[in-house]
């Protein structure tokens, strides 16, 4: 019988009429989220064309890990029931909790194989899997490959470079870069630094290891974090960077042209929610055309940013689906076809994801789309001079490698910067006892670990 279903399905989707229940019988599917991005899209494309669905979104904030703590709350008490998230959405911050955990449904349960997968972003397939099984847990609508961005006229000014290719040279690997930001330093007579914030280089650098926070239950400090600790004391000890810190003025006044900050290392959401809206005094609240009209007027730094990969392929944010696995386990082969479809719409189908790159701007996650996408022409942007910003992220997006990424990384991150880093390189501890107050401050935080 299961098999007959299957046919069937298979026959109506490849004529386009898939229906998963009558009008007197809908399935209703339980979506839950931390913002309403998804309820947004799900309305937009994909509910007119199936009535048969009755969809129950649930959205509550990350803030405070509200999100996270309901959804916790729940499954602890009644993973299967009426109330329960049928799919449900992770970002970056907690994805690998669920997808390293009994909660999330293999994939497969609602059968996706892995020919479904095969022109998946794979740095965004990585960390939607379980890192001990290595099975598919959740599948990513958008890509967020990380880029370097860079002024073009100071790089000019100080640096005689001309082009987004000569400056990828001048960045080409964290030796160089530093060595670009001496030569950068010394041009400027110290007016301009190479980068703002220690976060800033954190976010792309942590892509240089091989091995994630947690290995088998062991904490794992990579050896390439001895290097990063090095460079950054260099950096303090000889004034290369503003000495700010992300979300703050003085990162802000950088992408302004207030004080001179040659670049920013920041992923496909930071060039439009980020940089562009900070690029001159109030332009959060601006059009393209007024953020242009004020470059016209020698305001702001509009139109003189450009992008290279940088030092390293990396990531930096994100959305997954995911699905419930206790749902999952008691669905009827109708509601299992509805999860997937639901699932393998946003996150794998080209016509889509095609049709909303293109309305959204946003960097998609399927490697067949953005090569079409680059084909035609990609997306030239005026903020970056006319650089097609599309083509740039292509190359960036297939460098970074997914999985490195761990549940516990959030929380790592922030112990090594307080416990480690920023005692070490402001000369406050020596690297041995900051490294050995990060596994003392990890062993309390994590008794489970084994810490050595």
């Amino acid at each position: 019988m299961k098999k007959l279903f299957a046919l069937a399905l298979a026959v109506m989707m490849l004529l386009g009429t898939v229906s998963f229940a009558s009008a007197e019988d809908k399935i209703t599917l339980n979506v839950w989220s931390f913002t309403n991005e998804f309820q947004g899209m799900i309305e937009k494309y994909y509910a007119p064309e199936h009535p048969e669905i009755e969809f129950n979104f649930v959205i509550y904030p990350t803030d405070g890990g509200e999100y996270t703590s309901k959804v916790d709350t729940l499954m602890a008490a009644d993973a299967a029931g009426a109330e329960a998230p049928d799919v449900f959405t992770l970002e970056a911050a907690f994805v690998k909790k669920y997808t390293n955990s009994a909660v999330t449904a293999d994939l497969a349960d609602v059968g996706f194989t892995a020919d479904d997968f095969a022109t998946c972003i794979p740095v965004m397939l990585e960390i939607g899997q379980d890192n001990a099984t290595g099975v598919q847990k959740g599948l990513a609508w958008q890509s967020t490959p990380g880029a370097l961005f860079y002024r073009a006229d100071l790089a000019e000014k100080y640096l005689n470079v001309t082009t987004p290719e000569e400056f990828q040279e001048k960045v080409a690997d964290w030796d160089t870069f530093m060595e670009t930001a001496a030569e950068l330093n010394e041009a400027s007579n110290g007016a301009c630094k190479m980068f703002c914030a220690t976060g800033d280089i954190w976010n792309a650098y942590q892509y240089n290891r091989e091995q994630g926070w947690v290995v088998d239950g062991k904490l794992v400090i990579d050896p390439v974090l001895e290097d990063y600790l090095d460079m950054l004391k260099v950096a303090e000890e000889d004034d290369l960077y503003n000495k700010g810190s992300a979300w703050t003025e003085t990162w802000y006044a950088g992408m302004r042209g207030d004080t001179e900050t040659m670049c920013f290392l920041l992923p496909t959401w930071g060039l439009h929610y980020t940089i562009k809206p900070h690029c001159v005094s109030g332009g959060d609240t601006m059009t393209e055309e007024e953020l242009a009209a004020k470059a016209a007027e020698g305001e702001g730094t509009y139109g003189l940013w450009r992008m290279v990969a940088g030092p390293v392929g990396y990531s930096w944010g994100g959305t997954w689906v995911g699905t419930n696995a206790a749902k999952v386990a008691t669905a009827d082969d109708a509601k299992k076809a509805a999860i997937k479809d639901l699932v393998a719409y946003f996150t794998l189908n080209p016509d889509f994801l095609y049709t909303y790159a293109m309305e959204s701007g946003d960097f998609v996650s399927n490697n067949a789309v953005v090569d079409k996408i680059v084909a035609e022409g990609g997306t030239p942007n005026p903020f970056l001079g006319g650089q097609d910003h599309y083509s740039a992220f292509a190359v960036a997006a297939n460098l970074a490698n997914g999985k490195i990424m761990t549940e516990y990384d959030e929380t790592m991150n922030s112990l090594f910067d307080g416990n480690c880093t920023q005692p070490y390189i402001k000369g406050e501890k020596d690297k041995d006892t900051a490294i050995a107050d990060f596994k003392a401050a990890v062993a309390a935080q994590f008794p489970e670990l084994v810490v050595e």
